[in-house]
């Protein structure tokens, strides 16, 4: 796992009981805050999330397929993404939903900003720490246990998510969860971290009926993936998909 470089705040509050609403976990709960343009964003999350590597129940599900806790990492393109989700395009109150949303900075981020936010994660343990971290916020979200396996008919016209093109084996299965799950004529945007391997995602994204656009943190246009760099990746359907999808 990568060392964590997002930007904080403040110092770490390490928490010396589980907060009511929470499970145990691991190295047990930190709070932490940020600064998210015109917000301060108050989070609790993992203190210690190495500490899950070492835990016998992870062992047993890796062991069956292969599951890491990655939820439990801030990824370091959380940050520029929940800041590029604030100026978002899309209406204010749009439904956006969350992919692999982790601890849930990005959707937090679109809480603020007046969108209906609908977390959703592989783990259960990551769709609540979302649901209560936005409790804390005195704001109304939906969680929604999500395997991208099997994703449910239900549609969204904007779909996020953040850092979740590490692995090659994911790249179809998250093409076909967003030709499922995306409405026609919506917009997906995912934050990248500049990963080697998202330049795959790139090339076989329009060979799924999507048209795919690059941009840097400050929205400007890129002409190819970058590496080592945060990237927004804007996916869209095309005309011909889009059709289809309606027919």
């Amino acid at each position: 796992m990568p060392p964590l470089t997002t930007e904080y705040r403040d110092l770490p509050e390490r928490l010396t009981e589980t907060p009511i609403g929470l499970p145990e976990v691991p190295g047990g709960w930190t709070r932490r805050i940020w600064d998210v343009g015109p917000h301060r964003i108050p989070m609790v999350l993992p203190a210690v999330p190495d500490a899950f590597l070492d835990d016998e129940e992870v062992h047993q599900r890796h062991a069956v397929d292969e599951y890491m806790p990655y939820w439990a990492y801030l990824w370091p393109a959380s940050l520029p993404m929940a800041r590029l989700v604030l100026d978002a395009p899309w209406p204010v109150g749009t439904e956006v939903l969350e992919l692999g949303a982790g601890v849930g900075l990005v959707g937090l981020a679109a809480l603020h900003r007046g969108d209906r936010v609908v977390f959703s994660d592989y783990d259960p343990q990551a769709v609540e720490l979302t649901l209560f971290n936005a409790r804390q916020a005195g704001l109304a979200a939906e969680g929604m246990v999500l395997d991208w396996r099997t994703p449910p008919t239900r549609q969204f016209s904007v779909i996020v998510g953040c850092e979740l093109l590490y692995e090659n084996r994911n790249h179809e299965l998250l093409l076909d969860v967003l030709a499922k799950m995306l409405a026609p004529g919506g917009t997906v945007w995912f934050g990248d971290g500049g990963r080697v391997r998202a330049e795959r995602f790139c090339e076989l994204a329009p060979q799924h009926g999507f048209d795919l656009r690059l941009f840097d943190e400050l929205r400007r246009p890129l002409e190819k993936p970058r590496f080592g760099q945060f990237q927004l990746v804007e996916l869209r359907r095309t005309s011909a998909a889009s059709a289809a999808a309606r027919g």
